[in-house]
């Protein structure tokens, strides 16, 4: 307060950050980074925002840009001198140029997937029939008593969310109601409600009996589910109760994790599945990955340009075509690292950050 009386105000949202990336000691997406840091709730999203504050993204995407700018200055320049008919930029070269840099773009995007994931956990469902062991093996991987547990079919009517940390990555679990041809009006809402939660998850764990369960019953909920086109995750439960092994019962053309919940057999089973089906078994924080849905963008719009760069060297247009795909390919890269930015896209930006960082 005493300082404030004397002429001082307080910060902004991400005015230091802000500050940093107008006067030139960060690009801007070193600067979102900073809000990625603050906000990571997972080693590897820490890591990852490190990695990129650092400047690691920066430095790829610079050393992309470096390179399109020497071809795209030699096509300028033919420009000036279009009545010489004469070529500064070698066209197959350029060609060379433009395929190894969508090589590298399409690397970028394809690992945007697992950025996500990184960044913002995994919406994962675990469905499946009443009584198949849903709520405890919620209970299990959380190593808490969160969802009531009975005998009774039904007992769960509505979700419960939780988040859990595996391997570095977080899932958001959603414990649902079974899905069955509900008995009374609540249990009923608590299905639709699943079958909702099942449509907007990144992925599916779909539990079942293995005592109770039959073949063509299985297959029937496997067909259901994979309707969507959401990942899924089959897991037989209760095989502690099983006489024999449980995957001479079931002719199922999808790999199929036994497990006890009750007894905590093969649950870290389970957890190599989850880690797999998000982020297909490998966890590299030190690669160059993507977490930003405008980078992403950004990237997409540039392997656009570049398509149609190609497209006018296979079909031998003027330099001046060629020198304004090429212009598009820069604007997308500078709009990611802020050397082509407005006002209102650093508003947005900056706003997300916490009051004071």
């Amino acid at each position: 307060d005493l300082m404030i009386e004397n002429g001082a105000r307080p910060a902004q949202r991400g005015e230091f950050t802000m500050r940093a990336f107008l006067n030139g000691r960060m690009d801007l997406s070193q600067a979102e980074a900073v809000a990625d840091l603050i906000a990571s709730d997972s080693a590897s999203s820490h890591r990852v925002a490190m990695q990129q504050m650092r400047g690691g993204f920066s430095n790829k995407i610079k050393e992309l840009r470096d390179k399109l700018v020497h071809f795209a200055s030699m096509i300028e320049l033919e420009l000036d001198f279009g009545e010489e008919d004469v070529e500064f930029a070698d066209r197959d070269d350029l060609k060379q140029l433009i395929e190894e840099l969508k090589d590298i773009i399409g690397r970028l995007i394809y690992s945007f997937k697992l950025g996500n994931v990184i960044k913002n956990g995994v919406s994962t469902v675990i469905a499946g029939r009443p009584n198949a062991g849903k709520s405890t093996l919620l209970n299990r991987l959380l190593q808490e008593e969160r969802a009531i547990v009975s005998d009774i079919p039904g007992t769960t009517r509505d979700t419960i969310e939780e988040t859990l940390n595996i391997g570095g990555i977080l899932f958001r679990l959603v414990d649902t109601a079974g899905i069955r041809d509900a008995s009374d009006a609540i249990e009923k809402i608590g299905v639709e409600k699943t079958m909702q939660q099942i449509s907007r998850s990144a992925l599916v764990i779909y539990m079942f009996d293995v005592v109770e369960m039959e073949q063509e019953t299985l297959q029937q909920d496997i067909e259901r589910l994979q309707a969507g086109d959401i990942p899924l995750i089959l897991v037989g439960n209760k095989v502690d109760l099983l006489d024999g092994d449980p995957s001479k019962k079931f002719n199922i053309d999808k790999p199929i994790v036994f497990i006890s919940s009750k007894e905590d057999q093969n649950i870290e089973h389970l957890e190599t599945a989850l880690i797999q089906a998000a982020a297909g078994g490998k966890l590299n924080e030190d690669q160059t990955i993507v977490t930003n849905a405008r980078h992403y963008e950004s990237l997409l719009q540039t392997q656009n340009s570049l398509n149609d760069v190609l497209n006018g060297l296979a079909n031998n247009i003027t330099g001046d075509f060629l020198a304004l795909d090429i212009r598009r390919s820069l604007h997308s890269l500078g709009e990611i690292t802020g050397e082509i930015t407005t006002e209102d896209l650093l508003d947005n930006i900056f706003s997300k950050f916490c009051i004071g960082k």
